[in-house]
């Protein structure tokens, strides 16, 4: 890959990387009087700009996910010199007024190209919202707010990781009925490693989805539930409570908001968003909210009914997973472990690169390269003989991991000067359970339907057709458009089509049978009109902090509450502090943009209804979709993007269908 040399990750030292990210920052701030004073064209001033950025992003991004992947003390301190550095870097370049007049200048050019010209529509609106316009003493003060934010994200990113990684818990093997055999494997393994006898339990996603999802024990439920809600509250140590921290973080983005003349973040934060307004965004939640109550009901109440059955006093919080897979396996005849047999890591990998070629063309091939850890693979994307982009993925949970799942990238697609095309590289990771003790890992459908999410987010950035590195991929795509690829490919693992494509067959050659499979698209419906509530709790929390700046930690609780007893039809505990880990909007970028979740599902469901048809996928339409939603990235705003593969602009109509909504009012 020209201009792109891999990381060696095995031998990384994070002193050296932060140094040399240092040394990189000092580099690019030498450049900026000359850009200043360039020719007004986008080749003399702009794209050095540009190529400075993106410089930055490529050596920040082995230090960031290295962070995530293999935390250590070193790692975090080089993590971050190095975000405070770049915070204090990127404010004052997009304060810089020679440079954003610069910007103007060649805005003003009439020989742009679309890319070029929309490139720096971004980076005008960038200037603008870093407060390049503001008074000198409110630039300084500006430029403190972003600093100290960038350190305030980070802290409540920690505090969560390690109030996960503190927890153990030590149990015998009768509190541990209904937990499947492999994990039970899994947990005396850990305690074996941790020179204990038994069972021992960890916060990681597979230790504590299994307790959940299969524990009979109530009171071990209880507790697990309960250590997970109060992560990085005023129940543990003082020193990792998020309470003020986030306190500190929204009162930090109001101040931000109200130099730039917003009334507050949220109105800040819709800027270049497919929403126009918090008011666009309050009648689709609203209109979600209405059509999926009566169904809701009818869900809560098959839940009470279940606990009935099982002699619980009353429904509580840590008994909905457990309830919710008995009621599954019930009616649509499967538990997510019985559907483990069908998804064995290493040949569902092999299914799902032949869709994917049978999609869009390309092949994926596993290829050598440096990586973190030895369950680390990487994968080269060929198309026509070529290699056009590759990506890294880490599946397993361990230990000083962050949980959940995510892309990153870590370099985009560029044309430099001297004609070379460098290609995207992504990395996506999840936390799934570890291959057995015969090396093989079997993921359940809803880890496979994860895998398929983040697989939609790196395809958006891995087949982009656009070079500019500014608004290729995911870059600068409004984030209320950013899940479509992500939700889109999630579909595959609720067709039959899909499936069968997915599934791996037995040694005797057999698949999922027929009757098996059906109960499984079917179980899309599962009580998502339930889940569609969480949502929609989470997503108007976020937008009354982001709109209303408390003053208290009790005033963010209230917030919450308040939200809750609006939408929510599962009581939360008093001690329940979910905002203590809201890492979504407290340190990661959906701050007042959590609803986008739901936003980008309407785009979904239209857009996967474009592409299937009854006898299967619509070969025109899905190149359609790669043309334009996967290929353009940020070059077109993403209302246009949708416009050109659809024709027309979303429809709610298709997410309705899909859930059985459409008859409700």
């Amino acid at each position: 890959m020209p201009h792109f040399a891999f990381p060696d990750f095995p031998h990384l030292v994070p002193e050296q990387q932060g140094e040399e990210f240092s040394r990189l920052l000092e580099r690019c701030r030498s450049q900026w009087a000359m850009l200043a004073e360039a020719p007004a064209s986008f080749e003399a001033a702009i794209r050095p700009l540009l190529d400075m950025q993106a410089d930055l992003e490529e050596l920040f991004a082995p230090i960031s996910h290295m962070n995530a992947v293999m935390n250590s003390p070193a790692w975090r301190e080089s993590y971050q010199s190095s975000v405070m550095a770049w915070s204090t870097y990127s404010t004052d370049l997009l304060q810089h007024e020679g440079i954003y007049h610069q910007v103007k200048r060649v805005l003003q050019s009439s020989d742009l190209s679309a890319e070029q010209r929309q490139a720096l529509t971004w980076l005008e609106l960038e200037f603008r919202l870093t407060g390049v316009g503001l008074e000198p003493d409110k630039k300084i003060r500006f430029a403190e707010i972003m600093q100290r934010l960038a350190w305030l994200q980070n802290q409540f990113s920690e505090h969560v990781l390690d109030a996960t990684q503190d927890f153990s818990l030590l149990v015998e093997a009768e509190q541990l009925q209904g937990l499947p055999a492999s994990r039970c494997e899994v947990l005396q393994a850990q305690a074996k490693a941790a020179g204990k006898k038994g069972f021992l339990l960890s916060l990681r996603e597979p230790d504590y989805l299994a307790v959940m999802t299969y524990g009979e024990d109530r009171a071990l439920r209880r507790h697990m539930y309960q250590a997970q809600v109060t992560r990085a509250s005023e129940f543990g140590p003082e020193t990792r409570d998020n309470g003020p921290v986030m306190l500190e973080i929204l009162r930090l983005r109001q101040e931000q908001a109200s130099l730039l003349g917003f009334a507050h973040y949220a109105d800040l934060a819709l800027c270049g968003r497919m929403a126009g307004s918090v008011r666009d965004i309050d009648l689709l939640l609203e209109d979600l909210l209405q059509r999926s109550t009566a169904a809701a009901l009818r869900e809560r109440a098959a839940l009470e009914q279940e606990a009935q059955r099982c002699g619980l006093d009353k429904l509580q919080a840590w008994d909905v997973a457990f309830l919710s897979e008995r009621i599954k396996q019930r009616e649509h005849a499967f538990s997510q472990e019985a559907l483990r047999q069908y998804f064995p890591v290493p040949d569902l990998l092999k299914r799902l690169f032949g869709l994917l070629k049978s999609l869009w063309g390309v092949e994926i091939r596993e290829a050598k390269a440096p990586v973190w850890h030895n369950d680390v693979q990487y994968f080269e994307v060929w198309e026509q003989d070529q290699v056009i982009a590759g990506f890294y993925l880490d599946l397993y949970a361990r230990e000083n991991k962050r949980g959940g799942a995510w892309m990153a990238d870590l370099c985009g697609r560029r044309r430099f000067k001297d004609g070379n095309l460098q290609k995207p590289v992504a990395l996506l990771t999840c936390n799934f359970a570890s291959p057995d003790a015969y090396g093989v890992a079997r993921l359940t459908h809803a880890e496979l339907t994860t895998l398929l999410h983040e697989l939609g987010h790196g395809l958006q950035h891995m087949l982009t057709k656009i070079d500019l590195p500014s608004i290729n991929g995911i870059a600068h795509v409004a984030w209320d458009a950013v899940e479509l690829p992500s939700q889109f490919m999630e579909y595959l693992a609720y067709r039959e089509e899909g499936l069968k494509a997915l599934v791996v067959p037995n040694a005797q050659g057999g698949g999922m049978p027929e009757d098996l499979m059906r109960h499984v698209v079917e179980s899309r419906r599962f009580q998502s009109a339930l889940q569609t509530h969480r949502q929609l709790e989470f997503a108007w929390f976020d937008l009354a902090c982001h709109q209303h700046c408390p003053e208290s930690v009790g005033e963010v609780q209230a917030m919450l509450n308040a939200v809750r007893s609006r939408v929510s039809l599962i009581q939360a505990p008093d001690f329940n502090r979910f905002q203590h880990g809201f890492s979504h909007i407290f340190a990661g970028g959906y701050a007042a943009g959590y609803y986008s979740y739901k936003w980008a599902e309407v785009l979904a469901a239209d857009a996967f209804a474009a592409v299937e048809t009854q006898d299967g996928i619509h070969a025109e339409m899905a190149q359609r979709y790669r043309d334009t939603v996967l290929a353009l990235g940020g070059s077109k705003p993403a209302a246009e993007v949708f416009e050109l593969f659809m024709g027309r602009p979303p429809e709610v109509t298709a997410l309705l269908r899909d859930y059985g909504w459409e008859m409700t009012p």
